[in-house]
Formats: C-alpha cells, structure tokens, sequence
C-alpha cells in the first residue's frame, strides 16, 4: 500500500512540476507567439521574428520596415503551417513567464523545436540580448541562415552581389557603345 500512494505520489508531482506541457495551438499572434486552446498565450523563447500588425524595430534585423512587414507576414503563414491546430510540447525557460503575462516556452512539434526551425529557415533571429538554455546554438543557426542567404536573409547574397552586377553591366553596355560608336565611322 505504502509502494502504491509512493508512486501516485510521484506522478502527481511530476503532473504538476512538470517543465513540459501539451497543448493544442488554437491561434498563431505572429512569427514567434501563439495561442492555446486553453487561453494561455506562448511566446517563443530565443528568437525574434518580424512583425506584420506593427512596426519592427528594424535595426535589430537590419532591414528596412516593409521588407519586414512583408517577412512578418511570411513568418506567421510559416508558423501557421506548422502548428494551427495541432497539439505541440511546451519546455519553459528559466522564467515562466514575462512582463506581459505570456508564457515562455520552446515548443515542439514531435521532436520538432519549432524555435530552432524559424530561425534555421531564416523566418526569426536568435534574441542574444536575453539569455536562455539554447542561446550558443541559435546564434550559430541564424548566423548559417544568412550565409546560406536562407528566408529573410537572401537579401544578404543579394546585396554583395549588386556592386559586381553593376559593374558587369557598365561594361557591357560600354562595349555596345563602343562598337555603336566605331560603325559610325
């Protein structure tokens, strides 16, 4: 008898000291919030993505406020993708909960983290002005992310490869007019 109320006793603690909860996401806020079907809203904890109903802070992407609109826009059809209405796992941080009542969490999705896949497919940055658990390895992702020009970050590539085209067509268009101007004489 002692054995058996020993182990209830056990799973009751864990039930209600758990660091992981299931839940069903009724609703995606945007690219890094979500709302559950029990009312609690869930911010993803080490990455930041762009808004869609508000302005960003864009020096803190480096992007301009409607490149980051439309990549917000982008970010919550992503996430929308992934996990409306399905039943993901929550990992809290260190901290519960932040200032504005939400829950902090890593959510997964089976073996998923969904935090770690916004930021290696370029949909989020890695928030290195917090600290939390995964803060190393999400800034290596996002920093991979741009340099394989991934999501919101193509615009990388594109804009080293700018001054080389302008160039190439400098040259090509001289060379028309250098051959333009030889058949007039």
């Amino acid at each position: 008898m002692k054995t058996k109320w020993g182990i209830v006793g056990m799973i009751v603690f864990f039930l209600l000291f758990s660091q992981v909860l299931c839940e069903r996401v009724e609703r995606v806020v945007d690219g890094d919030t979500l709302l559950l079907d029990n009312g609690e809203t869930v911010r993803l904890i080490g990455i930041d993505a762009p808004e869609y109903y508000k302005i960003t802070d864009a020096e803190k992407f480096g992007f301009d406020e409607d490149y980051l609109y439309e990549w917000g826009v982008k970010a919550k059809l992503y996430m929308e993708d992934r996990v409306l209405h399905r039943d993901v796992f929550l990992e809290y941080g260190w901290e519960r909960r932040d200032k504005y009542g939400r829950l902090l969490a890593y959510v997964y999705l089976g073996h998923e983290m969904i935090n770690r896949t916004m930021i290696e497919e370029g949909y989020a940055r890695a928030t290195p002005e917090f600290d939390f658990k995964y803060e190393e390895e999400f800034i290596k992702l996002e920093e991979e992310a741009k340099n394989e020009g991934k999501g919101m970050w193509h615009t990388e590539n594109e804009k080293n490869l700018i001054p080389y085209a302008a160039i190439f067509v400098s040259i090509v268009l001289g060379v028309i007019v250098f051959a333009w101007f030889k058949k007039l004489k």
